[in-house]
């Protein structure tokens, strides 16, 4: 079987000083993962047609616990942004 030449590794970060409760970090993660996994599939095509490799590091910032929808639309903006600087890097 032939190794897969392109993808993504994703880490998620949530800050325990802010959120002290195990349950309330698992929360964060979970939703800001289930957002990548329901957005990703412009990014994949993209590393996929240019055989690319990426590591994907995402880091809540809200001091609040955001409901998914709100992840989900900041999710989609930094995919947004990043397929956009991908595709510029690209063509230099």
């Amino acid at each position: 079987e032939e190794a897969q030449t392109f993808g993504a590794a994703m880490a998620v970060s949530v800050p325990n000083r802010l959120f002290k409760k195990a349950v309330s970090l698992n929360l964060l993660k979970r939703r800001i993962k289930e957002a990548l996994r329901l957005n990703k599939r412009d990014l994949y095509s993209l590393l996929e047609q240019k055989k690319l490799k990426l590591d994907l590091v995402i880091q809540y910032q809200n001091k609040e616990i955001q409901d998914f929808k709100r992840i989900e639309e900041g999710m989609i903006k930094g995919l947004l942004e990043l397929n956009k600087r991908l595709k510029a890097q690209i063509q230099d």
